[in-house]
């Protein structure tokens, strides 16, 4: 089989096994492998902000210890894969602190679980109005704008993603594996894994797709005179 073919079948089967994956780098969130998980790793319920956060952005909210308690309770539920369990409790936070951006992301998790894309979308957007700092939050909601088919929007979550954390490894793959597979912009998809592959410190599975595209050779012009502009 041809290395593109490989690399194809390595991306579809890493896109179809993605769940929620939170790098590094995302404050108080525990860092997960950089592959595709089948469980869920749950987000925190109040993230702290920036030492220095934009004039806009209200501050984080204070959590109470029996609210802090619930929803730990409902993401060590999710991380057990007890889902259930976990989206009555994040649920019930959601519409008792609807201020609170985690029970809404950790929703959003949960609903892409049960193939529930649009409520994901929703649940994860109101995530990203609450807590707009949080990069973990946009590169979620790309993840779900990619499943449902909105390729510019997850586009622009993971764009915004990197650009609240440059060193977001999984952002950057993401991005590219979206370049690659559905924008059709090799060159971009090859910058994305490269930087991908420094942030990571390695990864084997992507140099090799790293190593195909640099080999990759042009559409002969007669092929691509047929395929049309």
């Amino acid at each position: 089989m041809r290395s593109g073919e490989l690399r194809l079948r390595g991306l579809a089967a890493l896109l179809g096994a993605a769940f929620a994956v939170l790098g590094a780098g995302c404050g108080s969130v525990a860092t997960a492998p950089q592959a595709p998980a089948g469980t869920a790793t749950p987000v925190p319920a109040a993230a702290p902000q920036p030492a220095d956060p934009a004039p806009a952005v209200a501050p984080a909210p204070v959590v109470d210890a029996a609210v802090q308690r619930a929803f730990d309770a409902a993401r060590q539920a999710l991380a057990a894969g007890r889902l259930d369990e976990a989206e009555r409790g994040f649920r019930a936070l959601a519409q008792s602190h609807p201020q609170l951006a985690g029970p809404h992301a950790n929703l959003g998790l949960i609903h892409r679980r049960a193939g529930r894309l649009q409520a994901s979308a929703q649940a994860l957007e109101a995530a990203v109005r609450l807590s707009p700092q949080r990069a973990v939050y946009h590169h979620q909601l790309g993840i779900t704008y990619r499943h449902l088919g909105e390729f510019a929007k997850a586009r622009a979550a993971y764009e915004q993603a990197i650009a609240l954390d440059p060193g977001y490894a999984d952002a950057h793959l993401n991005l590219g594996i979206l370049h690659d597979l559905y924008l059709g912009d090799a060159a971009r998809a090859l910058e994305l894994y490269e930087r991908y592959l420094e942030l990571a410190d390695g990864d084997a599975t992507v140099a090799k797709w790293v190593a195909d595209l640099r080999n990759r050779k042009p559409a002969p012009v007669a092929a691509r005179a047929k395929e049309g502009p």
